[in-house]
């Protein structure tokens, strides 16, 4: 069955002029508006249409894809304010309606929010909200330790950095295991360190298994730069420094640190490890 407000793949039937017809099996065809002014459909080809309901309550479609889909988190601007509520911009002609009970402080035109769009029960209809923790779940989660996931910073709190999983679970990415600043809105891959008793995750931006050592690289020539282009952590400190400054095993640290020299980014002559000037 085709879902109302998703997006789906659907075969063109027939094309005229700016017009495509396209077959929504159960509802049936439906007439579209080619917004595309090079791209030309042709019967039995497969466009991305998103499915909807007019002011009538008839389906239909059009041509393009929300920036986020109902039952999604998403990063989104908003374009105005009424009287009624706001409106945020999701990629469609028409904006996202926000109301005022969905708000939980100030909106301003033209900032960026975090937001969950639902289906809003009274109108049939997607809407947004800040209130957005409302639809984290805090269920058991159908994940694992070291499973790779989806997600999407939320904000920065005193222990890391929150991130929707998956578009359903809560996880962190923990300071001492980011070396870079992260923004909400901001997507990433990311791998399972730990499923918690509250069933929050947390997560690391790497499955810290050697695969990674660009990754491992990179942190290491970070820390240096941001500490005079010198440290005292080398491949003869104790694991748990390690793992506590870089968030890896000692092995990985090893591999990481000697590429580095071998690349000629950094001096291991000394019991400080120093990065060489040209190095960037």
């Amino acid at each position: 069955m085709l879902e109302i407000w998703k997006t789906h793949n659907l075969k063109v039937i027939k094309s005229k002029g700016d017009k495509f017809t396209i077959d929504a099996e159960e509802h049936g065809e439906i007439e579209v508006l080619n917004n595309d002014l090079v791209l030309k459909f042709e019967p039995g080809q497969l466009v991305e249409v998103f499915l909807q309901l007019d002011q009538d309550k008839n389906v239909t479609a059009i041509h393009g894809i929300p920036i986020a889909q109902p039952g999604e988190f998403a990063h989104l601007r908003l374009v105005s304010n009424s009287s009624i509520g706001s409106f945020f911009d999701w990629g469609l002609d028409k904006d996202l309606f926000c109301p005022f009970r969905e708000q939980k402080y100030d909106l301003n035109v033209n900032y960026y929010y975090i937001v969950h769009i639902y289906i809003d029960e009274e109108t049939n209809r997607p809407v947004a909200t800040t209130k957005y923790e409302k639809f984290l779940l805090d269920e058991e989660p159908d994940i694992e330790a070291n499973q790779t996931v989806n997600t999407m910073i939320l904000n920065k709190s005193q222990l890391g950095y929150n991130a929707v999983v998956n578009n359903k679970y809560q996880g962190l990415f923990f300071n001492n295991e980011v070396f870079k600043e992260l923004k909400p809105g901001q997507k990433y891959q990311a791998t399972v360190k730990n499923v918690r008793e509250d069933n929050k995750l947390d997560l690391r931006m790497f499955r810290n298994d050697g695969k990674d050592i660009a990754g491992f690289e990179e942190m290491i020539l970070k820390y240096l730069r941001e500490h005079d282009n010198k440290m005292f952590i080398n491949d003869e400190s104790e694991p748990e420094l390690i793992y506590h400054t870089f968030g890896i095993s000692k092995k990985n640290f090893k591999k990481a640190l000697g590429g580095l020299y071998k690349k000629g980014l950094v001096d291991l002559s000394t019991n400080a490890v120093k990065l060489l000037k040209n190095s960037k």
